[in-house]
């Protein structure tokens, strides 16, 4: 079978052996996998396989497996907290020490078939593969709305409108929030273009237009970064007293590292939250909202290719303004 492996900038199909499950394993023909952030900026020197936003069809079942069965479609956890270790046991899941995935067995999602702990696998019904994808990010999206603790009374900045942002935004308006601002590259029209379909208060140009000053009259108390690291010194910045910002993403090539004024962030009663979002515990949530229409799963799927086509998949995904979730699939054209 087919896997994508990558170094750098150089990927390449390759001819792998298939492999039985193993126990309490499952063998998945993969349908669909979403292009993630962490896809396209991939610093790592060897040569591994990558893609985890993944949408498939159970063809086998190792020993021990109950709770799926041969031709199910099923949804993968990125990463499954185990339910035995002593965080699990007390209650926090999030903090699971002996976390469940694919990765540990170099198996994923942009080949033609793996294997995955039985554990990470979620059944689905009712969504086209590609929209299905969608809630391994949108897992990610809903922990990052959960540890913002949005009200009635919040005004909210979302910081980046790439997928994760665009579903948190939409999220934040389920939650109720009173007044919404997002903000990212008005030259990514597709990107402005949804997020103005989400009944926001403003979209504000990153490229053109300084935060600071646009929201200068507001009391954002609120604020969710998606966009890299360095973004985080800006909400700081902008933050009423006793703001929340939450942030998800990952730095590259000296982003990670951030200098702000901790005065500042003391003085004015700071929180801020980091949402790792592994391991995944909002699968099952996040399938529902996609299934009843609450996120516009169709809408965000904006590009769709074919696995022989991984490398323009991954470009689009980086480049095209068009682009919102780039998705690679066995059927695709």
């Amino acid at each position: 079978m087919l896997a994508a492996f990558r170094s750098k900038d150089t990927i390449e199909l390759r001819e792998v052996a298939s492999s039985e499950p193993q126990e309490n394993q499952v063998h998945i023909r993969i349908d669909a996998c979403g292009v993630c952030g962490t896809d396209i900026h991939d610093d790592e020197p060897s040569s591994h396989r990558f893609g985890h936003e993944i949408a498939g069809v159970v063809t086998e079942v190792g020993p021990g497996v109950t709770h799926v069965q041969v031709g199910q479609t099923v949804v993968l956890d990125s990463a499954t907290p185990c339910g035995r270790c002593a965080m699990c046991k007390n209650g926090m899941q999030e903090l699971c020490t002996d976390i469940q995935s694919f990765y540990y067995l170099d198996q994923f999602g942009f080949a033609e078939e793996m294997n995955v702990p039985a554990i990470c696998v979620i059944p689905y019904e009712g969504l086209d593969p590609a929209v299905a994808t969608l809630q391994e990010p949108l897992g990610v999206a809903i922990d990052l709305c959960r540890l913002s603790d949005i009200t009635t009374t919040s005004n909210v900045l979302v910081i980046g409108q790439g997928p994760i942002g665009l579903m948190a935004s939409a999220l934040v308006r389920m939650h109720g929030a009173r007044r919404l601002f997002v903000s990212d590259f008005a030259s990514k029209h597709a990107r402005k273009e949804m997020a103005q379909s989400l009944n926001i208060d403003r979209f504000i140009d990153a490229e053109h237009e300084d935060l600071s000053e646009v929201l200068r009259d507001e009391r954002i108390d609120r604020i969710l970064v998606t966009a890299p690291p360095p973004a985080i010194v800006t909400a700081i910045d902008i933050a009423a007293k006793g703001a929340i910002l939450s942030f998800i993403g990952i730095g590259h090539g000296g982003t990670e590292k951030l200098t702000f004024d901790a005065n500042e962030f003391h003085f004015k009663k700071l929180q801020l939250r980091a949402s790792f979002a592994s391991p995944a515990m909002f699968g099952p949530l996040a399938l529902s909202y996609l299934r009843e229409g609450r996120i516009d799963g169709n809408r965000m799927v904006s590009h769709r290719f074919p696995l022989s086509r991984i490398s323009d998949a991954l470009k689009v995904a980086t480049d095209d303004p068009e682009a919102l979730k780039v998705v690679v699939g066995r059927n695709f054209a």
